[in-house]
């Protein structure tokens, strides 16, 4: 039997390969993954592979955590906090995310660039690599033990529009690149990526750039630029400090991580 090849881009799983519409409910999710990776490793690596695990793993832990919280507030229950949903989530999982993967494409393969986001000092080197995933959401639902969500009548929100070029984007949300420096691991960067998903409701926090210290994420979000440097400031915690790195305009977003004990400077005409 004669097949076509898929382009480079698109990366269908030999072991996942499952019909098409065999899942009653899935969803794309995004998941980033980093690993430890030899200088010079290509990507037929151990290291490509334990990135790619990751990154299906966050996608589906992803998945798992808007189930358990959408279950949360249907009940009337206080919001529990996202890292102890992503613990319970991760646990309930197993250790082979990929089984809750219809398929995915690599978005975003950065090889192998000196270590950056992993805290082990004996990494010379790590892999990173960007997926967007498929995860069956009926499966995902009943391994964390939720209940199916009760039928709603469609919205017009629901009704997918296409993105506009501008920075505003239909559905009252808002598009623009957040710049964030002196980041001082890996934790840190998980930290925020995450607060801006499961906090503040972003639908995008897509990485676009790393270099050592620095991660510029393309952020899709029902906060103006203007209003996020706060939010973000107030969802990441005690535990990162944020203050804004230059002026903020409706296309970019400039922070950066205050030192431990560090005082913030005064405001200078920037907006708080």
């Amino acid at each position: 039997m004669r097949g076509s090849r898929r382009s480079a881009g698109l990366v269908l799983a030999a072991a996942l390969a499952l019909a098409e519409g065999a899942y009653a409910e899935e969803k794309w999710m995004e998941g980033a993954g980093v690993a430890r990776a030899e200088p010079g490793e290509g990507a037929t690596g151990p290291g490509r592979q334990a990135a790619l695990q990751a990154a299906l793993a966050e996608a589906v832990q992803n998945v798992a955590v808007e189930v358990l919280a959408a279950e949360e507030a249907a009940a009337g229950k206080p919001p529990s906090e996202p890292a102890a949903l992503r613990e319970r989530a991760a646990k309930a999982l197993g250790g082979n995310p990929s089984a809750y993967v219809a398929r995915f494409q690599i978005r975003d393969d950065r090889g192998v660039p000196p270590r950056l986001l992993l805290t082990d000092p004996d990494a010379k080197a790590e892999y990173q690599l960007v997926v967007i995933a498929q995860v069956d959401v009926s499966r995902v639902r009943q391994k964390v033990g939720a209940r199916p969500p009760a039928p709603a009548p469609p919205r017009e929100e629901d009704v997918p529009a296409p993105v506009a070029t501008a920075a505003a984007v239909p559905g009252g949300s808002a598009a623009y690149l957040v710049e964030i420096d002196q980041i001082a691991s890996y934790a840190e960067y998980a930290a925020l990526r995450q607060a801006l998903l499961e906090k503040l409701g972003a639908q995008k926090a897509e990485p676009v750039e790393f270099s050592r210290g620095r991660a510029v994420l393309a952020v899709e979000a029902p906060i103006a630029a203007a209003g996020l440097p706060a939010a973000l400031a107030k969802a990441a915690g005690p535990g990162v400090a944020l203050e804004i790195a230059g002026p903020v305009t409706p296309e970019r977003v400039p922070l950066r991580v205050r030192a431990p004990g560090k005082s913030p400077p005064a405001p200078s005409g920037l907006t708080r």
